[in-house]
């Protein structure tokens, strides 16, 4: 907006919007008042720093408004646009006169965040590098200690618009991150944005369990030759309901923690760094969950047991003029593959829809979670006692006796294990999976016949 004279009742008539914006004084070029979407006004310059049309455009903030009267603001800024002329950059300056801390923008903040702290301390340090992914997109380049608890509510605002849930947990990760900043020895910032905020949104319990019929569907539909999702995809996903394990656990399976597996107690044993509170789980697998390895296994080097092909090309010294080779790489899958998958996405741009697989399945929405909770319902209605899923989940009990009762309860857990497998076989019928027989080359290392191996496309098919 421009052409009009800034004038005290022209400011005090200043509207809000959706988004920013700037009103430009008639009488001054360069100079104006900037309204933020959350309500603050400021007096602006807008100016080029240094000469010629490639010079970098600049934005300095003279005063706050109720600082200075709108006339004082006028000639400030028609003094610093006179220094501007003469060579002066006032942004520059007021960069480089900050203390060194005050100079963290939050994107360097919140990677400090995640290398010191999150990394460090939490086992699902990547929910927190995710949920940081639109603060830190939005707020860039934004200088850590100026974000304000408008700031937050705008961003929450706006995430909650499409994701609620994760509006909560946004908030609740830059509630973790903020008070790691400001703590003694540290102090990236003077205060804690998000202290006294409340929950924005109200959260209902999850409780969604798939009844028999859709477990039937589920379980059938991932060998659907027009499923929209790789085989490594559709075989963690059915690991989840077999074993009970979280999407994250089932994704992560390496070939190394697969203990036994060739003996009448196969085991996975899942390592500190992937379990809450950092101690290590066993969890017994039932036939199911180990014919789910066994297709997913392609080949004797694998890592991780859920991967995927991926091409890719790679130039050489001595290729010359020769076209770049390909070379094929098993990926692994991520947590976060299993619950694309079940979505799909939407067409965006020139990328089109990609239909998920609920949609695929006509199946009403649940997530992976969800597989783990109906994995645990259908156990329990077997005739498994509380206590016994209790330990197959992985869900510790919170008083003191157990930090000195570190029985793992294997054979009860194993029991569990029986009882889940005997009732999704009579929920998903006699129909059985394509099952490969393994050659154990060591108790933990997997190989497959070569007559049995997949080839490339029924992998990704």
């Amino acid at each position: 907006m421009s052409g009009q004279t800034i004038t005290k009742s022209l400011v005090d008539g200043l509207e809000k919007q959706a988004s920013e914006y700037t009103v430009w004084d008639a009488k001054l070029p360069g100079f104006g008042v900037r309204v933020r979407p959350t309500g603050p006004k400021s007096f602006i310059i807008v100016y080029r720093a240094g000469t010629g049309r490639t010079a970098p455009v600049r934005r300095y903030t003279v005063a706050a408004i109720g600082k200075l009267a709108p006339e004082l603001a006028r000639t400030q800024a028609k003094i610093l646009l006179g220094n501007i002329a003469n060579g002066a950059d006032p942004a520059a300056e007021k960069r480089a006169n900050r203390p060194k801390r005050d100079r963290l923008t939050f994107d360097e903040l919140a990677q400090l965040y995640l290398d010191q702290y999150a990394k460090v301390r939490k086992s699902s340090w990547k929910n927190d590098e995710g949920y940081l992914k639109k603060p830190r997109a939005k707020w860039k380049r934004r200088i850590a200690s100026e974000i304000t608890d408008d700031d937050v509510a705008e961003l929450l605002e706006e995430i909650g618009a499409t994701a609620p849930v994760g509006a909560n947990r946004s908030q609740s990760i830059l509630h973790t991150l903020f008070s790691w900043a400001k703590e003694p020895g540290r102090k990236h910032v003077s205060i804690n944005p998000v202290a006294d905020m409340r929950r924005r949104y109200q959260e209902t319990p999850r409780e969604r369990v798939l009844t028999d019929e859709e477990i039937r569907t589920f379980w059938w539909g991932m060998d659907d030759p027009e499923l929209p999702a790789g085989r490594p995809v559709a075989l963690a996903l059915r690991f989840i309901l077999a074993t009970m394990v979280r999407p994250g656990q089932s994704a992560g399976l390496l070939t190394p923690e697969l203990v036994g597996f060739n003996d009448e107690d196969p085991q996975y044993h899942i390592p500190k760094n992937r379990v809450k509170k950092r101690r290590e789980v066993i969890v017994p697998l039932n036939s199911l969950a180990v014919a789910c390895v066994r297709e997913a296994l392609v080949r004797d080097d694998q890592g991780a047991v859920f991967s995927s092909w991926s091409v890719r090309t790679s130039i050489t010294e001595e290729s010359g003029d020769d076209p770049p080779e390909a070379e094929q790489q098993l990926l692994p899958i991520t947590r976060d593959a299993l619950s694309a998958a079940l979505n799909g996405r939407p067409a965006k741009g020139k990328r089109p829809a990609r239909k998920g697989i609920r949609e695929h399945l006509g199946m009403a929405h649940f997530t992976p979670h969800d597989l783990r909770r109906t994995a645990a319902t259908i156990a329990r209605r077997g005739g498994a006692k509380r206590e016994d899923v209790k330990a197959l989940l992985d869900h510790l009990e919170g008083d003191v006796t157990a930090t000195y009762d570190k029985y793992d309860m294997l054979s009860e857990k194993r029991q569990v294990a029986t009882i889940l497998e005997a009732e999704l076989r009579k929920i998903i019928g006699e129909r059985s999976m394509p099952i490969s027989k393994p050659m154990l080359a060591g108790d933990n290392v997997i190989s497959i016949a070569a007559e049995e191996r997949k080839t490339v496309a029924s992998v990704n098919r």
